[in-house]
């Protein structure tokens, strides 16, 4: 059967014919086109060119002239990609699109080749098809690319033109007998061309459908992987040995397995096997290549056979157990991965071999091979079992698993990649339950560190070993110097000058100024190499060796590092493969691997990249849970978190951002920009949860911080980065990193306020515009996830309490003035604009909603710090809104109440008091120290609302003191409000203002009476009651119902009690009613209904002494005039006046002199009793002191103290 068919040929005229046969006699010859002057015009322009082309394709009676038409067809694909990234006036995708090319094609690809020339033909057709998929965006898919994708693949899918799959099975078993005059090598090279470009072709349709969002295209795509996967399975599974350790048709094989492992999902669209059957074929089959050619081969030390077969097989590994342990999440997969359970050794020898034949790989030739063997082991750690395994599989090899795994991580010749690896084993070793001390290890099932003195002959097991290990090793001090040598740059290519110029330092500095620049190494000629003990498997791994100029270059202002012990002149060598001595293995790799050093006059280091230090964040976070004195006090003396906050460069962060937004980078470059963005994203994440977890550990630690200083405007600059218009996988990283730095910036204000806050509230002010642009994005929910939006509300929470903290000691302290940028920006259109965005993000979630909470309470703080803000919350309705949702409450708990009790009564009225406790905390804050508000609330009939409420407030506490919470607020410095409690009534209708037992007041104080003791409740309640005494009305119920008659009752403590509590006025009953009658005292009805209770000048002379409230209870009663004479005739009253005076606290001599200096006051009796000599001694002797103190410092209070003694004076002479 013939592969070309001719088919009829379409008549067309050429279009330069077309134009111009009817004029070409008006014209001069000279000017008329001949025809190689027509074919190039037709050339030049691409869609006659590509129309040419096609029909080329259609007419074509041989193959040649369908392989010189796909030549040229992939001509102009690569000149539309060579032109990037101008766009080119005329695309070859587009004009193709327009020629119907699809149809053309797929009469090629529908039959099997039946000979040599057939299959080079299909070659030719698959490399076009490869270069015409690679023209497809990887960044943004069209609907074009969408249906070309859904084209090839309903090709590839249908059974019976399902011709390329089976191609992959071998093509020496298809051959017909017809093709067997064809020369063998003919043949072979052929059919080995047409495996590679049908491996290419499938790698690049895996790469594009991970970009695609069409549905169909995503449905097509699992069937064809599950095909894939089978063809590939069974192309490394032919039968006879020969053709198995076939290196070329192996290394193809795992080449597309590589591919397709790397597709999440990629086995659970099959439908004869499960996805745990097919992983475990895969799994089998790749064990038995390890074993093939690397196992019984002692590995590739000795030659270079297999060695892009193991590279690939490793990598396959390595996405198999990624995808293993997403579709078996519920169970324990590790056994598999040993030798013996899947057929591949005896059964006996795989128990003692398990995990043994992955640590070689972890000292393989190919730094690649290093690093993913190590993956896998990180992969495999990530379970328990796995780690059992693991470290079962070491106990033949001096030092175990951890000495292993330090070894690798130690060894500075090795490159960041691999050593990052083996941080993430040695992160998942520190997860497993670790023993205190040989006691506990005995009942452990599994290896432990352990660390044998041959001197001492001590053992340790366990923590004790942990730290032992990390101290001899010297770990802490390792990581400080490869963070201060850490390099952040994009490329790391080799910029060692040439051998002739290398005494030239403008040649370095240019070098180095051009170190990002990627066309740097074409423009010279390549330096000589610099052994650095191993040569580098690939091209892509050599990016870790580089000049000493550069490390120097690099950093210049190096944070110098001590450490309490050197590091030892020799490092230990890394451990070779099993039943080989270190030694040994050292020599031979080192005489296999070195090539002579040229006499360059530089020595080659490795560099550090952000990766490894990412790493080690995460390593020495999880040491910060297992040793944490040790670990805070190894990183202290190393000066780690100092050298590592130098790493975080936000400026790097905007440079790649600008480069990402340039409308002119290339694709290769621009996937570069991005891979160096997310790298410093991830590092500063790491670092962020890091330092979080020091700062939790130790709260003392803030101060000691300095570097604090710097990195805090860093951080809150990297909550400005401009992120807009990221694709998803950059914007999921920005996600990541900014809830890192959310969280620690909010840990760090909540645990050390005075030295973070100002410095954190000054960045935020200084570029709040931008950091609101932020905010915006964390709120948004089509944008942000769960966590971001958490960490964000949190961190506004804090930094709002920690204002309105501040803002309160403002207030308390008159010699303290609180002034900074963000106090600035919350008095300013800003705060209206965060609220608004506050109120929206909060109306539109239910109370199921966890994030209701959160807003709720970030709202909550904004409304207390802003007067600005709450404002504008009255203005769209907040309070209105509030005191409505109360009273709707109110509706549907009267509602249930009536009905006939059910089970899920009690559940819903919890629901129903959560909400008023929520509505209560947002009302609080709205009417935080703003009479404005306030008023808004009266005329909404707050009281009234919560009066309503308040049989079902007596059955939740907490629902109780929150709403208590909101009238002492409410109420404070507000006598409208004061007297708007006294007024609600039960019917809805405001009573009269004294009527029994029919106010919000009245429910007060019967609450304060049976609230048990020292509670919240109670505490609140006088505080209440102390605001409510202001207010005429109020006091004239507190009268009619002889409620201050229960101070009589009050227990009085000892004097030694007393005095044990005076300190802070306590929290006691006593205290709470005398602070009460403080403010009671301060009207003159007030003072007249103290002065009606028995015995209560004595009382409270006798707690003057040791109650600062009674003093100043005592002190407003003297302003009474009908008080007066009942103090001036108690002896214990004056001699407590008295006794004032000879106080050392100022205020004390403050209250004694203005009290009597009231009873002076129109009072001559007073005048008479006080006459005394020792009166007027006393008198002098403080004025004396008074003055004295006065002229070392001006304080108010001593100026009035002044004031009141030199009046006493004048009144006593007079």
């Amino acid at each position: 059967m013939a592969l070309l068919l001719p088919v009829g040929c379409y008549s067309y005229t050429i279009w330069p014919q077309l134009t111009f046969f009817n004029l070409s006699n008006r014209f001069h010859p000279d000017l008329k086109l001949s025809k190689s002057q027509l074919l190039l015009l037709r050339a030049a322009h691409p869609p006659a060119a590509l129309r040419d082309c096609i029909q080329a394709i259609e007419t074509a009676a041989g193959h040649k002239s369908v392989a010189s038409a796909l030549s040229r067809l992939s001509l102009y694909l690569l000149f539309n990609r060579l032109a990037l990234p101008h766009v080119p006036t005329h695309s070859c995708r587009d004009i193709l699109q327009l020629l119907g090319w699809q149809t053309v094609l797929t009469r090629f690809l529908q039959v099997r080749p039946a000979s040599v020339e057939d299959e080079r033909l299909l070659v030719g057709i698959v490399t076009f098809l490869n270069a015409y998929f690679k023209q497809i965006p990887t960044e943004c898919t069209s609907d074009q690319g969408d249906q070309d994708l859904r084209w090839i693949l309903e090709l590839l899918l249908n059974q019976e033109t399902a011709a390329l799959l089976h191609l992959l099975l071998g093509m020496e078993s298809q051959m017909l007998t017809q093709s067997l005059e064809d020369p063998e090598e003919i043949k072979s090279h052929v059919n080995q061309r047409l495996q590679r470009e049908l491996i290419k072709f499938f790698n690049t349709l895996l790469i594009r459908l991970s970009n695609t969002t069409d549905r169909l295209c995503l449905a097509l795509a699992g069937p064809f992987k599950s095909q894939l996967a089978l063809r590939l399975l069974q192309s490394l599974r032919l039968s006879d040995a020969p053709r198995f350790y076939g290196l070329p048709s192996l290394e193809r094989a795992l080449q597309g397995m590589v591919s397709l492992t790397s597709q999440p999902g990629w086995s659970s669209h099959c439908p004869d096997l499960e996805p745990s059957s097919l992983c475990s074929k895969y799994l089998s089959g790749l064990l038995e290549v390890i074993s093939s050619f690397y196992v019984e081969w002692r590995g590739n030390s000795l030659s270079f056979m297999g060695k892009g077969v193991t590279k690939n097989a490793i990598i396959c590994l390595l996405h198999l157990s990624h995808e293993m342990m997403m579709e078996n999440k519920d169970k324990d997969f590790i056994s598999q991965w040993s030798f013996g359970t899947n057929g591949t050794t005896e059964e006996s020898s795989g128990s003692q071999l398990g995990l043994a034949w992955l640590i070689p790989l972890w000292v393989d030739r190919d730094q690649e091979v290093r690093f993913a063997s190590l993956s896998l082991g990180a992969a495999l750690s990530s379970m328990p079992s796995g780690c059992q395994i693991l470290c079962a599989s070491c106990q033949n090899i001096s030092g175990g698993l951890w000495g292993t795994l330090l070894n690798i991580l130690l060894d500075q010749q090795e490159s960041s990649m691999v050593r990052r690896e083996a941080v993430f084993i040695l992160q998942n070793l520190l997860v497993m339950p670790m023993p205190a001390n040989a006691e506990e290890a005995k009942d452990s099932h599994w290896q432990h560190p352990c660390v044998h003195d041959e001197v001492s002959g001590v053992s340790l097991v366990g923590l004790p070993a942990l730290q032992a290990l990390l101290y001899h090793c010297q770990y802490f001090h390792s990581v400080a110097l490869s963070a201060s040598t850490c390099y952040c740059g994009r490329y790391t290519f080799d910029l060692l000058p040439r051998p002739g110029g290398s005494d030239n330092p403008s040649l370095q500095e240019s070098s180095l100024a051009d170190s990002e620049n990627s066309l740097l190494p074409w423009r010279c000629d390549p330096a000589p190499s610099v052994n650095s003990g191993r040569s580098f498997g690939s091209l892509s791994t050599l990016s870790t060796a580089v000049s000493n100029a550069l490390s120097k270059s690099s950093r210049l202002n190096t944070l110098k590092v001590s450490s309490p012990v050197d590091i030892p002149d020799c490092t230990p060598a890394r451990l070779m493969a099993q039943g080989q001595s270190d030694r040994d293995t050292s020599n031979s790799s080192a005489s296999q691997d070195s090539q002579p050093v040229k006499s360059s006059g530089m020595e080659a280091v490795v560099i550090v990249t952000p990766d490894l230090l990412t790493a080690h964040c995460g390593l020495l976070y999880n040491l910060l849970s297992v040793l944490p004195d040790f670990t805070l006090s190894a990183m202290q003396e190393n000066q780690l978190l100092p050298v590592l906050s130098s790493v975080v460069d936000v400026e790097l962060m905007e440079k790649c951002l600008s480069e990402l937004r340039s409308p002119g980078i290339l694709p290769g470059i621009r996937e570069d920009v991005k891979r160096q963005f997310v790298t410093a994203l991830r590092f500063l994440s790491s670092f962020c949860k890091l330092l979080q977890s020091c700062v939790v550990a130790s709260k003392e630690l803030i101060g000691q911080m300095d570097f604090l200083k710097l990195l805090l405007p860093n951080l809150v600059a990297a909550l400005m980065l401009d992120a807009k218009l990221l694709d998803a996988g950059t914007w999921d990283a920005v996600c990541a990193c900014w809830t890192d730095v959310f969280t620690l910036l909010a840990t760090l204000v909540r645990r050390g306020g005075s030295a973070a806050h100002p410095s954190v509230s000054a960045a935020l002010g200084r570029c709040w515009r931008t950091f609101a642009g932020t905010l915006s994005q964390c709120l948004d929910e089509k944008k942000a996830d769960l966590l971001l939006h958490t960490a964000a509300l949190q961190f506004l929470s804090t930094v709002f309490t920690e204002e309105t903290r501040l803002c309160g000691t403002e207030l308390k302290s008159s010699t303290s003035k609180h002034s900074s940028t963000l106090s600035d920006i919350l008095n300013g259109p800003s705060a209206s604009e965060l609220c608004e965005l506050l109120l929206q993000s909060f109306e539109k979630r239910t109370l199921q909603d966890p994030l209701k909470k959160l807003t709720a309470r970030a709202l909550m703080t904004l409304l207390a710090c802003s007067p600005t803000a709450q404002n504008h919350a009255a203005t769209a309705g907040l309070i209105d809104s509030c005191v409505e949702q109360l009273k709707q409450t109110h509706s549907r708990l009267h509602l249930e109440s009536i009905r006939p009790s059910k089970a899920s009564t009690r559940k819903k009225d919890g629901g129903h008091l959560k909400e008023v406790k929520l509505t209560a905390g947002i009302l609080r804050s709205a009417l935080y120290c703003n009479d404005e508000c306030k008023v808004v609330a009266m005329d909404a009939r707050l009281a009234l609302r919560l009066y309503a409420l308040w049989p079902w407030l007596l059955l939740d506490d907490p629902t109780m003191e929150a709403v208590l919470e909101l009238l002492c607020v409410y109420t404070a410095d507000s006598q409208p409000a004061c007297s708007s409690l006294c007024g609600s009534s039960p019917s809805g209708v405001p009573g009269s203002k004294g009527s029994s037992n029919a106010s919000l007041m009245h429910s007060v104080m019967k609450l304060s009476s049976l609230a048990p003791d020292n509670s919240p409740i109670q505490n609140l309640c006088f505080s209440l009651l102390t605001n409510l005494v202001v207010s005429r009305d109020c006091r004239c119920i507190l009268q009619k119902n002889n409620f201050i008659q229960a101070f009589l009752s009050v227990p009085v403590p000892k004097v030694a009690a007393a005095k044990a509590s005076s300190v802070g006025g306590g929290g006691n009953l006593l205290s709470l009613w005398l602070r009460f009658l403080v403010s009671l005292s301060a009207t003159e009805d007030g003072q007249q209904n103290i002065l009606k209770l028995s015995g209560v000048l004595e009382l409270l002379a006798e707690l003057a002494p040791h109650r600062p409230h009674a003093l100043l209870t005592f002190h407003n009663l003297c302003f009474c005039p009908a008080v007066k004479s009942h103090v001036v005739t108690n002896d214990k009253a004056m001699k407590v006046l008295l006794r004032c005076l000879e106080s050392k606290e100022l205020e004390t001599c403050c209250i004694g002199a203005s009290a009597l200096w009231a009873l002076l006051h129109n009072n001559q009796r007073a005048k008479t009793v006080l006459k005394c000599p020792s009166v007027r001694l006393k008198i002098q002797e403080a004025l004396t002191v008074s003055k004295k103190d006065a002229e070392k410092k001006q304080e108010p209070l001593n100026s009035y103290l002044q004031k009141c003694l030199d009046q006493l004076s004048q009144l006593l002479k007079s």
